[in-house]
Parts: C-alpha cells; sequence; structure tokens
C-alpha cells in the first residue's frame, strides 16, 4: 500500500530524515516546512495523511490541526502530530484540535509504520464513501448524509476486550466509558474468542497470553466471517520483540498500543479504529441500497422489473 503524505517541520534535518524514511517505504512525499505553506499544500495536493510537527514557530501544529478540520476541503484528512511533548495536556489539546494519532520523538519506525498505514486504510475508505455518496447524488439528486454522520458517531461503537489481566481490561473499560463508548465488554478467557457472537466495531486483545498465542488469536479473528473486517488493536509491553509487532501486523492486525497505557493515546487510537469500521459500515449500507434503488421503484417499493 502507497500514499502520498504531507510532512510538516521548520526543523530540515527532521524533514529530511522522514522523507528518507517514508521514501525509502515507497510512499511520496511532500514537504512543508511552516504551518501557512502546510495549509495551502493541503488544499492543493490532498494529501493521504499529513505528518504534523507541534512545535512551529508562527501558526503551530495545533493551529493547523484544527483548521484542517474545520475547512470541509481537508476535514477528512487524517493528522498524525509529531511531538517531542510528553504532557497530557498538550495531548488532550491535540485530541480537541482534531489529531487522529501522536508520535512522540524521536520516532520508532515500527510505530510510524504502523500509523501510516492504519490511517491510510482509513483515508482510502473515507474517500470510497464520499465518492459513492457523490455519485449517488449526481443519479438521484439527493446525498444521503445519513450515511457519513453513522460513520462520525464513535461513541455508538460496540467493542470486545480480550485479556487475562482484568485489572487492566477494568481499566479499559473504565476510560473508554468516560468517552461515552458505552458498549465495552471484556472476555478475560481468550479460549472462548474463537466463538465469539455479535458485531464489534473494534477488539482490543493482548499479545501475550498464558496458554495461546496471541498472534494466532489474532489469525482466527482475521479467519472468521464475523470478524474479518472488525479493526484489532493489541497490547504489547515496552519491551516487547519488534519482530512480533511486524508480524501481528503482516497478518492483519491494525494498530497497537504499549503498556503501560496512556490514556489520551487509547482514546485517540480507539476513536480512529471505530470511525474506520464503521466507515466501511457505511460504504456497505450504500451499496446495498444502491442496489436496491437500481431495481424497486423509489415511491411504491416494488420492483422494477
Amino acid at each position: 500500500m502507497t500514499a502520498k503524505v504531507l510532512v510538516v517541520d521548520d526543523v530540515l534535518s527532521n524533514v529530511k530524515l522522514l522523507k528518507a524514511k517514508l521514501t525509502a517505504e515507497y510512499y511520496t512525499v511532500i514537504t512543508a516546512c511552516g504551518g501557512q505553506e502546510a495549509l495551502n499544500l493541503v488544499v492543493e495536493q490532498q494529501p493521504d495523511i499529513v505528518l504534523l510537527d507541534v512545535m512551529m514557530p508562527g501558526i503551530d501544529g495545533f493551529m493547523v490541526c484544527k483548521e484542517m478540520k474545520d475547512n470541509p476541503m481537508t476535514t477528512h484528512i487524517p493528522v498524525v502530530m509529531v511531538t517531542a511533548l510528553h504532557d497530557t495536556e498538550d495531548r488532550v489539546k491535540g485530541i480537541n484540535a482534531g489529531a487522529d494519532d501522536f508520535l512522540t520523538k524521536p520516532i520508532d519506525e515500527t510505530a510510524l509504520s504502523a500509523r501510516i498505514k492504519s490511517l491510510t486504510r482509513l483515508k482510502f475508505v473515507i474517500d470510497e464513501l464520499c465518492l459513492r455518496d457523490k455519485t449517488n447524488a449526481e443519479m438521484n439528486g439527493i446525498m444521503d448524509r445519513s450515511l457519513i454522520e453513522y460513520a462520525n458517531e464513535t461513541y455508538y461503537g460496540r467493542i470486545l476486550v480480550i485479556d487475562e489481566d482484568m485489572s487492566q481490561a477494568k481499566r479499559i473499560c473504565e476510560i473508554l466509558s468516560k468517552q461515552c463508548f458505552r458498549l465495552v465488554e471484556v472476555l478475560s478467557n481468550p479460549i472462548n474468542a474463537s466463538s465469539i457472537k455479535g458485531d464489534y466495531d473494534l477488539i482490543i486483545s493482548n499479545i501475550q497470553f498464558n496458554e495461546i498465542d496471541g498472534l494466532r488469536l489474532c489469525s482466527e479473528l482475521r479467519s472468521k466471517p464475523e470478524t474479518r473486517y472488525t479493526p484489532i488493536l493489541i497490547l504489547s509491553d515496552e519491551g516487547h520483540n519488534k519482530n512480533k509487532l511486524i508480524k501481528a501486523l503482516e497478518i492483519g492486525v491494525n494498530d497497537y498500543l504499549v503498556v503501560p497505557l496512556d490514556e489520551n493515546e487509547l482514546i485517540a487510537r480507539v476513536n480512529s479504529q471505530v470511525k474506520r469500521k464503521r466507515y466501511q459500515d457505511a460504504l456497505r449500507m450504500n451499496l446495498s441500497y444502491n442496489a436496491e434503488m437500481s431495481i424497486k421503484d423509489p415511491l411504491t417499493g416494488c420492483y422494477n422489473r
């Protein structure tokens, strides 16, 4: 998967380093050294994702992100804030500005790859949904906004937490409940995950279990029709084998979180993945609606052939 990435940083050496890393992974990279230049390029170039430095003179990263999210032409473009700041207040400020994700300097290459791939997939789904919405409007003279509204209502997301560590699972539930995720369920025995019933918007799973391989569990979830399209967010210890994380991403895991958990990072990543799942659902609903419109009379509901 490739994508067009906009790198924004006022330090030229940081820009060159990120550009070299991303170019080596076959991404198309455009760069900006200031906030206003970034805003202009976002409108002109329509990148698939923006890597945005927070600390910049003049228009800082928070202001750039907020202006992007307030502009209908750029609101759908994912923004990853790149910062050397660890302060909770700054992360909250980033979330409030509309940031989709965070990366902390110095940037870990595994984290960089995971965030870009995850958010790029989300962007492609959004683009497809918007294109079909536009086509539907041109054909029928209407724009079914209910689908996009549905996709943005992440607080109705249904989340499953698979974790033998009940204290950690309880903390995840408490954090997500505070953010209005009303349907958070916990499965303490991963062996029972093979018989999961229900349509979840996100599965959060530990990667380390006593009796089964966490990656094997993720692979099984990907192979089942009920959970094939459900985003998976795994929990990994800080000192965990990076090769195992890379393997997890290869078999279909969407993102990962390092424990001990950072509350704001958990919220940002869960929001991103739930939104992606709901956009996918909205896209399928739109396809079904268009198929029905092609064979039924819209006034009577009778088949037209």
